[in-house]
């Protein structure tokens, strides 16, 4: 019976220790959960910056006169994410995107059906009423609103800052694209699932 109290002082050791641990662990997540969270949730939100690295072209495919069937081209592709930004920095990074490809001779996708005359009058780029009145249904206006009156409604809803008319459109049609590239993806989605 000599080793029982040495028995019981181990099996003491061994559970303090335990308390001891979890007491740690216990406190570690809380300073990492509670004391520190949004620090890390913001940290891990603005970490969307993806870089890839694509191997080397391959030669061309010729045919048998020497004519090139298929071949390469240099192409490059810049994607937007939205995270946690608001709209007055995301605004100002869309025309800034912009300005950067216009000046480098790039295009971007524009899609946006309201374009400016050289009068500086709005008008919509559709041929019959029927899609004017789709469109506006779509993107909640009013159906009775003229170009102009879509134009600044929409200026209203994307809290653009800019006044001139050209930069207004420029972040509209981004904006716009951004909208219809995500219901062309939920659409996707959608048929993927069903599937």
């Amino acid at each position: 019976m000599k080793g029982a109290p040495n028995i019981k002082f181990r099996f003491s050791s061994i559970t303090t220790f335990i308390y001891i641990l979890g007491i740690i662990l216990l406190l570690q997540l809380f300073n990492l959960q509670i004391v520190h969270g949004d620090e890390y949730r913001e940290k891990s939100n603005t970490r969307l910056t993806r870089e890839s690295t694509d191997v080397a072209a391959r030669g061309s495919i010729l045919d048998r006169n020497g004519n090139e069937i298929a071949g390469n081209s240099m192409g490059f592709s810049l994607e937007l994410y939205k995270s946690k930004n608001d709209n007055a920095t995301l605004n100002t990074t869309i025309l800034n995107i912009i300005r950067v490809l216009e000046k480098n001779g790039d295009s971007y996708t524009d899609n946006f059906p309201i374009n400016i005359n050289e009068d500086g009058t709005l008008y919509f780029n559709f041929d019959n009423e029927n899609k004017i009145k789709s469109w506006k249904k779509k993107n909640k206006l009013e159906d009775k609103e003229t170009a102009e009156e879509c134009f600044y409604a929409l200026k209203e809803k994307y809290e653009i800052q800019y006044e001139d008319k050209s930069e207004i459109r420029k972040i509209l049609s981004t904006r716009y694209q951004i909208v219809q590239d995500r219901i062309q993806y939920n659409k996707i989605y959608k048929n993927f699932k069903q599937y």
